[in-house]
């Protein structure tokens, strides 16, 4: 069973400690410039309000499906509940597919600004498969040795990089209130809540993860909602803070910093040298490879719950009889990712070059995944009253107005972000709708199956 602290940092490690000081970091700079702060303590707050609405649900549901079980206890519908499985899923795969690819990319990109070597290319492709091969292994033993591993590789990179972090600021003539200032970021409007999108919304979903693990948790109904809650605030906190330790570190070399989209090293090569900034790269390679193995385990459950449910094969709902993984499910997982890889990276690493290939494919990752965690927790919020009105618990303020303002935030960040992209970005555009309706054609084929559907799963609290 997975204990409460097992919970908070298989969150966190999912968030990644190592994030802003690389890719999720990189890209709300590139977009949201100085303001890349900003843009992730306003997202964390978002999400802080978006959280009510899963606080509550998950008192009272315990199951691997984690939010679409929330929809489906309150309007029992199974076009709308098996949809946000399914958006739950695409979440998670477009993550382990683009953190895949980042370990790859930011080996590349990290020696070439510390030492100025270039990697060829094939071995940037042979270590973006070697995240979902780890993942296949772990996942295929069992969920226990990803908590252990989560806790302490979770420990080591908060202490090294809020250590760095300070020692950047410390050493910085560039600090200042600038960078909280929605003006000073680059494009308007459009470029700060895109920031925020490929940055903080990226990284604070991984605090849903745990939802799904509700049925491996001690005592459920209270350990996954405190874990939330508490791995929200010690990452909202820690990732606002390094990223503006890398912002105000570059100061006026933020487009220097940026060159080979790896800001973070190209700070703490400036301020501390070589030997700092390679144990830096190494934490960070490794805090990659074992957050994106973790959130795996969260693919995978949700694909059991699916199939459990009627509406995939049950094939995909086989539990190992010596590890009590779901196997085949985990299976199915590391074949999509290694499609997923192979098939991203061949057109845009043929169009547009090693470098920016990768890095419009990791963006594209980044915003499908952003939408689809921004849709379902839009719904999850709108379903809230009308769960606890069932309930006879309807609190106004708490479950109507708080979850709505989230809502609220949220929409106008997928409005202000996805409006105005320019290919290869604009393929959003056609693959976001794309996979709502390959949703809704799995649903609609498996209607004259023995689709389960639970009207109310889990204790009351």
């Amino acid at each position: 069973m997975i204990t409460f602290w097992g919970l908070v940092f298989y969150a966190i490690m999912v968030i990644s400690p190592a994030g802003p000081f690389a890719f999720t970091g990189a890209s709300a700079m590139d977009y949201a410039g100085k303001t890349a702060p900003l843009t992730f303590l306003i997202g964390g707050l978002t999400l802080f309000l978006a959280v009510i609405a899963v606080y509550v649900y998950s008192g009272h549901i315990s199951s691997a499906g984690g939010y679409y079980k929330f929809v489906e206890a309150t309007f029992n519908n199974k076009y709308f509940s098996k949809s946000v499985g399914f958006y739950y899923l695409f979440v998670v795969l477009s993550s382990i597919i683009g953190s895949s690819i980042l370990l790859g990319w930011f080996t590349w990109i990290g020696l070439e600004t510390m030492i100025g070597y270039s990697l060829p290319f094939i071995y940037v492709i042979v270590i973006s498969f070697i995240t979902p091969v780890i993942y296949l292994v772990v996942g295929y033993l069992s969920l226990n040795y990803s908590q252990k591993i989560a806790v302490t590789v979770g420990l080591i990179d908060l202490a090294f990089y809020l250590a760095l972090s300070i020692a950047i600021i410390v050493k910085s003539p560039y600090n200042g209130m600038q960078y909280f200032n929605v003006m000073n970021s680059n494009d308007g409007l459009h470029g700060f809540f895109l920031g925020m999108i490929v940055g903080g919304f990226v990284a604070f979903s991984g605090y849903g993860s745990i939802v799904v693990l509700a049925e491996e948790a001690k005592m459920p109904s209270t350990s996954i909602k405190k874990a939330i809650i508490t791995s929200l605030i010690i990452m909202i906190a820690y990732d606002t803070f390094v990223i503006y330790a890398n912002v105000a570190g570059a100061g006026p070399h933020l487009n220097d910093a940026l060159k080979f989209f790896a800001p973070g090293l190209f700070v703490t090569k400036s301020y501390y040298g070589m030997d700092v900034t390679l144990a830096a790269f190494f934490v960070f390679l490794i805090s990659a490879l074992i957050s994106t193995v973790i959130f795996g385990n969260s693919a995978a459950r949700d694909l059991f719950s699916l199939a459990r449910d009627g509406i995939l094969p049950p094939v995909f709902a086989k539990v190992h009889d010596k590890y009590g993984s779901p196997y085949i499910a985990v299976i199915t997982v590391f074949v999509i990712a290694i499609i997923g890889i192979g098939f991203g990276l061949i057109p845009l690493v043929h169009y547009y070059g090693e470098n920016y290939g990768m890095y419009y494919l990791l963006v594209i990752n980044a915003i499908v995944g952003s939408t689809f965690t921004l849709l379902y927790h839009i719904i999850i919020n709108e379903s809230l009253p009308f769960f606890m009105y069932k309930l006879r618990q309807l609190k106004p303020l708490v479950h109507i107005a708080a979850p709505t303002i989230a809502s609220g935030i949220i929409g106008i960040a997928i409005y202000y972000s996805l409006i105005g992209l320019s290919y290869p970005l604009s393929l959003v555009y056609a693959i976001i709708p794309l996979l709502i309706i390959v949703s809704l054609a799995i649903i609609y084929i498996m209607r004259n199956k023995t689709i389960r559907m639970d009207t109310f799963t889990g204790p009351k609290q």
